[in-house]
């Protein structure tokens, strides 16, 4: 698909930025702005990276809603200037910034996924603009990170080094300490947990598909971004689903030797993320995520599929319900799986296409519908610290187990166990 093409079908539109990009342009990073009162460190925070090789131009989407308050759009407008400034004065060679006047957008689709669409749409102009669209890639970072000095050399050199890569998700850690009460720090501790249990939870249950989709730490090609339909408009959650297509288009990485900071703060803004979480949960002593015996029921569930054989057992998926769950089956019942599962099959003979097929459809949205219907249906929930501890000893034995490890503990186990590089053949 050509950029035509895509902006047709997609509803892209014309290129905003004047000034042209450098010929050798070979990625963009795009940042979402709305209300950030630390979009400055961001910024410089990216200004202070090691040189990439070839030049790397940063687009700040300033966004609002045409139905926020008077006072929100008089903010937003001084913050265009005020950014628009800034940016003139701190480019350079290998570093760009350009900011984009997404304000006043249309009340039904405002959003952070808007305006990450606007801006990564931007990018493609930019990347054809500089006659490096089929090699360019695109990433997304929030205006309230910050990045380590490598991350943008890193990122260059991880699509530079994997040419067939679709798209890769970024190592990310949240601060365990700084200036604000500590009690924000430890409760962002908690849903970092939490992410990193959800994740190696669903590779411990044998789904083949299992990354981190944070929008914050992400990339992908700009060919691939194209391919799937670009980024969508949702008001939140928009990181997950975009992934959600790129990962299970195949050739999906990691880039685990750079790190990205998000920030700890509270935020009420979206419903997911980790500022509502901070705001929800602090304080709180349960702090909830999946049941262990949930992750248990899928991974019996996987297993199954994985035994089938579509060359010799073709028709007879019914025949092995007995060896799943009653709950799955039950969940399976409810979204007409035993029809969708068929499909996989129908048509061909090698257990390696059957499964393609099959985690195409049972995706990571199937899999969280699936845990959700769990949860809601008897399961119920756990505590993110005992439900790591449960994970945590699929993959060693922690040297503290004579005693009981807090989630700080728990968190740098994970942390550390997936830095290194995961794959799971189908």
């Amino acid at each position: 698909m050509d950029l035509d093409a895509y902006l047709k079908r997609f509803n892209g539109r014309p290129a905003i930025v004047a000034t042209k990009p450098r010929s050798n342009l070979s990625g963009v990073i795009v940042i979402p702005c709305f209300r950030e009162p630390d979009w400055e460190l961001t910024l410089q925070s990216l200004i202070a990276c090691e040189p990439p090789s070839s030049p790397i131009e940063v687009l700040i989407v300033l966004n609002d809603s045409e139905a926020d308050a008077p006072e929100i759009h008089s903010e937003n407008q001084d913050l265009l200037k005020t950014i628009s400034q800034w940016s003139m004065s701190h480019d350079t060679d290998q570093l760009q910034f350009h900011v984009i006047n997404a304000l006043k957008l249309p009340k039904k689709n405002a959003g952070v996924g808007l305006a990450r669409k606007i801006g990564m749409d931007e990018a493609l102009h930019r990347l054809t603009c500089s006659g490096n669209l089929e090699r360019g890639w695109i990433a997304g970072l929030d205006a309230d990170c910050l990045c380590q000095p490598n991350y943008l050399k890193a990122l260059d050199s991880h699509f530079q080094k994997n040419p067939h890569t679709s798209g890769c998700s970024i190592y990310y850690e949240h601060p365990l300490e700084g200036p604000l009460p500590q009690e924000i720090y430890n409760t962002a501790a908690r849903y970092e947990l939490h992410l990193r249990y959800y994740v190696e939870a669903l590779r411990h249950a044998g789904f083949p598909h299992a990354y981190h989709t944070i929008g914050s730490a992400m990339a992908a090609t700009a060919t691939t971004y194209m391919a799937q339909g670009g980024m969508n408009r949702r008001k939140a959650g928009e990181d997950f689903y975009f992934l959600n297509k790129i990962i299970s288009s195949g050739h999906f990485t990691e880039l685990n030797s750079t790190i990205v900071i998000p920030s700890p703060r509270t935020s009420d803004r979206v419903p997911f993320g980790t500022g509502r979480a901070v705001a929800k949960y602090y304080g709180q002593d349960f702090f909830p995520t999946y049941s262990w015996k949930s992750i248990q029921a899928l991974k019996a569930f996987f297993e199954t599929v994985r035994l089938y054989d579509p060359f010799t057992q073709r028709g007879k998926i019914l025949t092995k319900s007995r060896d799943i769950p009653s709950i799955i089956t039950d969940y399976i019942e409810t979204v007409k799986g035993w029809e969708k599962w068929q499909k996989c099959i129908d048509g061909t003979n090698a257990s390696s296409a059957y499964l393609r097929r099959f985690f195409q459809w049972f995706d990571a949205f199937q899999c969280m519908k699936c845990l959700h219907f769990m949860r809601d249906n008897g399961h119920g929930e756990m505590d993110v610290l005992t439900a790591a501890r449960s994970v945590l000893r699929t993959i060693h034995t922690p040297p503290s187990e004579k005693k009981p490890i807090d989630e700080v503990c728990a968190l740098k186990f994970l942390r550390e166990h997936q830095k290194s590089v995961w794959e799971m053949a189908l």
